[in-house]
């Protein structure tokens, strides 16, 4: 192999170790599993959260200068809409397998307009 031709393949190696190494970060980021949760040692799902991922949490600000709506994450119980972040206080960390994150455009695509401003989805332990 010439040595320009090695130049591309390490080049081209290197790029895409790169790129599959920050979409793995980017999806553990978003995800806080079982022994996570347990390993917390809280008894509500708000607290591991706050704990883990203070950022699921946050007001992400004004919508429009029109409104003083704001964007919140929206909590889901697997597939059905559960309430505001604060109702996560009453919710056992023991009934949780998986807590997700779903950031503004991804919360779009895959639950509708309306949750611009993400969602937290609970994955509950006995489905």
């Amino acid at each position: 192999m010439s040595r320009p031709a090695f130049l591309c393949v390490l080049v081209l190696t290197v790029a895409l170790a790169c790129h599959q190494q920050q979409g793995t970060t980017a999806s553990v980021r978003n995800v806080i599993t079982q022994g996570q949760i347990d390993s917390t040692g809280y008894t509500n799902v708000y607290d591991v959260i706050a704990r883990l991922h203070a950022e699921y949490l946050r007001d992400r600000g004004a919508v429009s200068i029109k409104t003083n709506q704001h964007a919140r994450a929206v909590v889901f119980l697997n597939a059905q809409e559960y309430g505001i972040p604060e109702t996560l206080r009453n919710f056992p960390a023991g009934g949780v397998s998986e807590i997700r994150y779903y950031r503004g455009t991804d919360a779009v695509s895959k639950f509708g307009s309306q949750y611009g401003g993400g969602v937290i989805q609970l994955i509950s332990r006995n489905r």
